[in-house]
């Protein structure tokens, strides 16, 4: 019985978009990839949008076709203005920079102008401090998220990358490219006080769980700087793969995973003997990683390509590629680790994946060109 039900329902579905398809000349998919509202995808007069349940994916369908399609499961709850719909937006705080906008945004909040060059983005715990990095003018750029406000900028050393809030959320370091440092920004005056010269290209850091450690990414020497966040000095260098762009470590601290540009690879370092124990491939360009909270995934972008990663830690192995459009950088899990946030340069959308399908459950239309992304907890 369910197979009959469900071979008449995909005919229906099929049968009424296919009546779409073949009077215009534009899909309701291909419309959503050029306007900044997906509601205001445009129908024939005799024909209403409706949205897959499974995502926000659209379809334009006879009117008397909505309600059995919503009773089966295939659409969402749907409204004839196409406003309100039981599918909403996700509700997590989630942050992100807008290289071609010159801004931050939100989801579901209005965007906050910035600076030229909008490159790395991170927040505090509870999501109301955000720090965003202008490369374009040596700046980091302080947000008030619970009044939606500019609070400070502050500047920094040359060309601005990666920055991270400390987990005391007193202090952050940001990398400073050009100028080979750390830069240690007080977040109660909102002003540098220090820079720790590191190396060449400084790009990313990550603070080990009880904030008494700092890993950097030095992309000009292949190698992790470690700092003792105490005395702000460095204590070991730790060699990796080539150009080592950004990273993150093991819930238990015990490993680290650097994603390299020059081998396009992530190298797993044990940091008990500070060797690296194995190198996984993964597709080209930048690459943005995270780790799962329950450290069971490893989540890895590739603005070179149009993959994102999937690498089992257990196994060390890569156990998918998902196709998200070219261009992917930003990338951070939501803190229960259901699902994925992945910016998606050149199509101007974060995507929304379930982690236990590895399917698109969400297009959020970002504005232009989301470069990375923070979610409170785990930016």
């Amino acid at each position: 019985m369910r197979l009959i039900l469900f071979t008449i329902m995909t005919l229906l579905l099929a049968n009424t978009i296919a009546t779409t398809f073949a009077d215009t000349n534009e899909s309701p998919l291909k419309q959503s990839k050029t306007i900044s509202d997906i509601h205001d995808i445009k129908c024939k007069s005799h024909l209403t949008l409706i949205f897959k349940a499974n995502g926000w994916i659209p379809a334009c369908v006879k009117p008397a076709s909505v309600e059995k399609l919503v009773e089966r499961g295939w659409a969402a709850d749907h409204d004839p203005h196409h406003k309100m719909m039981s599918m909403t937006m996700p509700s997590e705080k989630i942050f992100f920079t807008l290289q071609g906008d010159d801004q931050i945004g939100n989801f579901d909040k209005e965007k906050l102008d910035a600076g030229t060059m909008m490159t790395y983005i991170t927040s505090n715990n509870d999501g109301s401090l955000v720090l965003a990095t202008s490369s374009g003018s040596d700046t980091v750029f302080a947000f008030d998220m619970q009044h939606e406000k500019l609070i400070s900028k502050i500047a920094v050393g040359e060309d601005p990358k990666g920055i991270k809030i400390h987990p005391d959320e007193n202090i952050a370091f940001v990398a400073n490219e050009s100028s080979g440092t750390i830069g240690v920004i007080d977040l109660k005056l909102f002003e540098m006080i220090q820079e720790i010269q590191v190396g060449q290209i400084p790009h990313n850091i990550r603070f080990d769980s009880m904030g008494n450690i700092a890993y950097v990414t030095i992309q000009g020497e292949d190698k992790i700087t470690v700092i003792d966040v105490k005395s702000l000095e460095i204590t070991d260098w730790i060699p990796v793969g080539k150009l080592p762009h950004n990273l993150d470590l093991s819930p238990d601290d015990r490993y680290l995973y650097t994603a390299n540009i020059g081998t396009s690879d992530v190298a797993v370092i044990d940091l008990q003997t500070k060797e690296t124990v194995k190198r996984i491939n993964v597709s080209t360009g930048h690459h943005g990683i995270d780790v799962s909270n329950d450290g069971k995934r490893i989540y890895v972008s590739g603005i070179g390509s149009d993959k994102m990663n999937v690498i089992d830690v257990k196994s060390l192995e890569l156990i998918n590629q998902i196709d998200v459009g070219q261009g992917p950088h930003g990338i951070r899990t939501s803190i229960d680790g259901s699902k994925v946030f992945v910016g998606v340069t050149t199509t101007n959308e974060i995507l929304v994946i379930d982690t236990t399908t590895f399917e698109v459950k969400d297009v959020v239309q970002s504005g232009n060109k989301p470069f990375w992304i923070a979610v409170p907890e785990n930016s």
